[in-house]
């Protein structure tokens, strides 16, 4: 007779399997929310606020996420309650880094948020109405910054690399985000068009959503500079800026000491990924190489190096979204900036422009996006005012003309 096998698991071990059933609920929940965003920069923001419930539970309850979800499901524990705790736990909690307490309510309803989505992701329901009953999120704060101005723009130009030039020309002269740029191809950009016309393609949208906008000519001469300093051989299908895994490796192996834990970190990164989360993580990088050579100028320059009060650089990628959409609404064109821009909103549901239009609106409104190119400005400057000119002429002639006919309707009466 053969007896059945008795396991006895020690406490380390048991340990040992909780953690791995947690990570194996925290990896499933990341799985479905890739499937849904397909945006790397997403599963990184909730990995960290997964991290960050997992550190209120072992601090107040001693438990893991698999703990947590059988103590919830059998009823042991109350979801909302336990949304509550972690609202007040936030609230209080000590940031050693900023040497501040509690976490800003847009922090704060961000950890709630994603703490709600993990629940239900595990078959745990939680109702809005009893969540508003039983405690409110904070209301946002928003925080004023001063907008960038052409000086400081144009300072940035003068201390960047071709390719950051390009990059930020292209970010001031279009409304684009940044993960858009990122991932331009060749074939995105038709320079037949003046102004260059650029199509965002849906899969790299925020909204996935496609649409056109167009770059200044300021903007289209630093790119081709830029692609024929560095880049004479791109093709239609490849990337302008993206970095590739492949890209990395080579800029590491092209230092003097290349790093042996690096390139074993990226030579798992392009095995262990499959194809849609690497090209995710390489739009990751890109962001933050752009961001990162952005932030040694504003660094080693003090005059642009301005903190804003919720503790963030007041120069970084999306203030070149938000000036682009203050000079062209300066220009009197709100909602073409918002068309141009990618936003959602019902204001521009309907608003749909003919290319042609477009062109002929944008042309309009460069001057007012063009940073450094004083002979372009002057240019359109000069068309503007002969223009202005022809209308006041216009505008003469048929208020003589007006003029003209009142005097016959009076002599005929």
């Amino acid at each position: 007779m053969i007896l059945p096998h008795v396991f006895n698991y020690s406490e380390k071990a048991k340990n040992t399997m909780q953690k791995q059933e947690s990570s194996d609920i925290l990896e499933r929940f990341l799985a479905h929310k890739f499937r849904l965003s397909k945006s790397y920069a997403t599963i990184v923001t909730y990995r960290s606020s997964v991290r960050k419930f997992e550190e209120f539970l072992r601090d107040k309850f001693n438990l893991d996420l698999s703990q947590l979800i059988f103590q919830v499901a059998e009823d042991k524990l109350d979801a909302i309650d336990l949304l509550n705790e972690f609202y007040s736990w936030l609230s209080l909690y000590k940031i050693p880094k900023k040497n501040k307490v509690g976490y800003s309510n847009e922090s704060i309803n961000r950890y709630i948020q994603v703490a709600k989505e993990l629940l239900r992701d595990n078959k745990l329901k939680i109702y809005n109405e009893d969540d508003k009953q039983r405690f409110k999120l904070r209301k946002r704060t928003s925080v004023m910054t001063e907008g960038l101005t052409k000086y400081v723009i144009n300072r940035l130009i003068r201390l960047a690399n071709p390719k950051l030039v390009a990059v930020i020309l292209i970010a001031c002269s279009s409304g684009m985000r940044i993960a858009e740029i990122a991932q331009l191809k060749l074939s995105d950009m038709d320079f037949t068009k003046t102004p260059t016309q650029v199509q965002i393609r849906a899969e790299t949208a925020k909204t996935r959503e496609g649409r056109f906008t167009h770059i200044s000519s300021e903007a289209t001469r630093a790119l081709q500079d830029y692609l024929l300093r560095l880049e004479p051989t791109k093709k239609n299908d490849d990337f302008l800026f993206l970095l590739t895994v492949e890209d990395r490796i080579r800029t590491e192996k092209s230092k003097n000491m290349p790093t042996k834990i690096r390139m074993e970190e990226l030579e798992a990164i392009k095995t262990k990924y499959e194809s849609s989360e690497l090209y995710a993580r390489n739009v990751v990088a890109t962001k933050h190489n752009l961001q990162q050579q952005l932030d040694r100028i504003i660094a080693n320059n003090p005059e642009l190096n301005k903190i804003s009060e919720n503790g963030r650089r007041e120069i970084h990628f999306h203030a070149f979204r938000y000036w682009f959409k203050t000079q062209v609404t300066d220009a009197h064109q709100s909602d073409f900036a918002e068309a141009l821009m990618g936003h959602k909103s019902l204001k521009i549901l309907y608003y749909r422009q003919h290319t042609q239009k477009r062109l002929e609106v944008y042309r309009e409104i460069e001057y007012a996006l063009t940073i450094s190119d004083t002979e372009e400005i002057e240019k359109q400057l000069v068309e503007t005012k002969e223009k202005n000119q022809e209308l006041k002429t216009e505008f003469v002639a048929l208020r003589q003309k007006m003029q003209y006919l009142e005097k016959r309707y009076e002599l005929n009466n």
